[in-house]
């Protein structure tokens, strides 16, 4: 009989880390970050209430685990700058991106967290608006509305940034 937990690994781990990568741009951060997301959650899953999806409930303690390490940064710009700053060499081979998916992912990295976060879960995980919710803790109107925002002020940095080149 197998491990519940082996495959509970096996089936998110890389969703996961594909979360953390995006909101950190830095697979060794990613790697940390999800390894502390599947400690937490085998430390908590008796406590588990089924009150949402394994999946969501593990992308709600990524993102909290996401946004405790981040809170540990002194000044978060100096964070985000040295995130940009060793995103070059730093991207996993199997994640190599064209130039274009580059200016993507430092685009979602400009954006506040909340954002990033409406964008990555929604567009391109493909989660559901109640996924979102649960993971926010917001409702789906509040959701809604912060996704609409996020996707306005993601096109509007990124056409900076092309503006800039």
């Amino acid at each position: 009989m197998s491990d519940p937990r082996i495959e509970l690994y096996e089936t998110y781990k890389n969703a996961i880390f594909l979360y953390l990568y995006r909101s950190t741009l830095n697979q060794h951060i990613a790697e940390d970050l999800t390894q502390d997301t599947f400690l937490k959650a085998f430390q908590s899953l008796s406590s588990f209430r089924g009150e949402s999806s394994l999946k969501t409930w593990l992308f709600k303690i990524a993102r909290n685990t996401y946004i405790n390490y981040s809170k540990k940064k002194q000044n978060k710009m100096e964070f985000q700058s040295d995130l940009i700053d060793v995103h070059v060499g730093q991207q996993p081979d199997q994640y190599k991106r064209s130039d274009d998916q580059h200016e993507i992912e430092l685009t979602l990295l400009k954006l506040p967290e909340n954002y990033r976060t409406y964008i990555i879960l929604r567009d391109v995980n493909g989660l559901s608006y109640e996924e979102v919710a649960l993971i926010t803790n917001e409702t789906i109107g509040q959701v809604k509305v912060g996704l609409y925002r996020a996707r306005k002020r993601f096109r509007e940095i990124f056409k900076e940034m092309e503006d800039e080149e």
